[in-house]
């Protein structure tokens, strides 16, 4: 059995938790040991997953413009709600149960999605299975696990297999079945720290900052006077008898060399002419397009990128907080698309938010506390755009078939056809699709078609 099929197996089959974490630790061991796996595509995609933690409220994102059905809007939502005055109008090509309308604040994601370069996926969350609010409400084994908890449900999104103890992400098992492994530099790189979503069994994400890739000080390879002391302490090194010291330095030598990489890539890349905003993630976006303009360096085909932004957990003083958050968001988002585009890499690139939950219709007050489903962003010049897809609520009124009780709308459309639709566009076959995403099969449709063919 190959390694890719191994890895499948193991991925597909019904495995308990005890064995499975033994699997991954044997896996980790081997993976050193597995054949080489060269690319299978002659051209570039990547995927960069936008995580909003804590929670983003995104039923004040896409609004009922209509009198009528904004009075009910506005009568759920309170002191939540948006002024009408303050909404600015969006025409998807698809029907939806009533007109809709952004807050004037997200002026640059409205432009994106008028120019079809941006799309919404309706009342997306965790699920185990299709479920009903009858049904949600008499079985709790129905709910996915620790459902309003911030930690369990960023588990749920990145892993899209609550019921298993894994800790590997759909990224992460999507690299360790089509990653070319002549790379010593995974295809996953990571903008924001460590994450389960780039985590697999035998791939792990590479890690550097917005500024850049963190240099070995004395021995920083890119200052010209330096050369001859990297060179003689690599030889040093190289000279290790000792089988624990010749394990060290094998990590050293690849943790410099995926060093060299990166700084090689970061440095030879053209400088954006696109002025982001000033926040944390815009600083991340423009990296991330830095990297992907010097993709050939890294030889990896398929790339996916994590950043995030935070501060979205809206308790307390959400009026005033959310609408910043969104702006910068949509301010960065329509800078990062401008930045792709100028470096013609637009249709190759696919970005995508993520978040813990929605939030709860009503409000507590001053905010809004934990929900269940909520609406995600997809952007790019391969997305289907200027449309909404799944299926948004029905009416905003308390009690009715879409809330599972205090506004907490349950979600129409699961993680797993999110990502799998995703993945599907990344290049993974049906196969594959369905190894990474076990769970897919629980629901009706694996493709919600918000990208275009391949």
């Amino acid at each position: 059995m190959n390694r890719r099929n191994f890895i499948k197996s193991l991925l597909g089959s019904s495995v308990g938790i005890s064995s499975a974490g033994a699997a991954l630790s044997g896996m980790s061991l081997m993976n050193s040991a597995l054949a080489q796996t060269s690319s299978r595509f002659d051209d570039y995609k990547a995927l960069v997953c936008i995580f909003l933690h804590g929670g983003n409220d995104s039923f004040n994102m896409l609004i009922p413009s209509d009198n009528l059905d904004y009075l009910r809007y506005q009568g759920v939502r309170q002191n939540l709600a948006i002024p009408q005055s303050d909404l600015i109008s969006i025409a998807p090509s698809s029907d939806t149960p009533y007109n809709l309308a952004m807050p004037n604040f997200m002026a640059p994601m409205q432009q994106l999605f008028n120019q079809g370069n941006l799309a919404f996926l309706a009342n997306t969350g965790p699920l185990l299975q299709p479920v009903t609010k009858s049904q949600a409400q008499q079985n709790v084994n129905l709910l996915p696990p620790q459902l309003f908890s911030h930690n369990d449900q960023q588990k749920h999104w990145q892993t899209a297999w609550p019921e298993q103890a894994l800790l590997t992400g759909w990224a992460g098992r999507m690299a360790d079945l089509i990653m070319d492994t002549t790379n010593p530099l995974s295809m996953n790189l990571s903008i924001d720290g460590t994450n389960i979503l780039q985590t697999g069994i035998s791939s792990l994400p590479y890690s550097l900052d917005a500024n850049g890739v963190e240099t070995f000080s004395a021995l920083n390879p890119n200052e010209s006077w330096n050369n001859d002391r990297v060179n003689v302490f690599r030889q040093l090194m190289s000279a290790e008898k000792h089988i624990l010291g010749q394990a060290h330095n094998s990590i050293y030598n690849r943790a410099q060399s995926n060093i060299d990489i990166v700084a090689n890539a970061v440095n030879i890349a053209e400088e954006s002419n696109i002025t982001y905003p000033a926040n944390h993630l815009g600083d991340q976006l423009k990296m991330v397009a830095t990297l992907a303009s010097s993709q050939q360096l890294f030889t990896q085909p398929r790339q996916v990128f994590f950043v995030s932004m935070g501060g979205f957990d809206t308790h307390d003083n959400q009026n005033t907080d959310q609408p910043m958050l969104l702006q910068s968001l949509s301010e960065a988002l329509f800078a990062f698309n401008a930045d792709l585009q100028a470096r013609g890499l637009a249709n190759n690139v696919t970005s995508f938010t993520m978040s813990d939950f929605g939030r709860t219709l009503t409000s507590n007050g001053d905010g809004t506390d934990h929900g269940w489903g909520g609406h995600q962003i997809i952007m790019g010049g391969a997305v289907n755009g200027g449309d909404i897809y799944g299926t948004m609520p029905e009416d905003f009124t308390l009690d009715s078939a879409d809330d599972f009780g205090d506004g907490r709308i349950i979600p129409t459309t699961s993680v797993d056809q999110y990502a799998a639709t995703l993945a599907k566009w990344f290049g993974l076959s049906v196969n594959e699709v369905n190894a990474v995403f076990p769970n897919l099969s629980r629901f009706n449709n694996s493709d919600l078609g918000f990208m275009m063919p391949s």
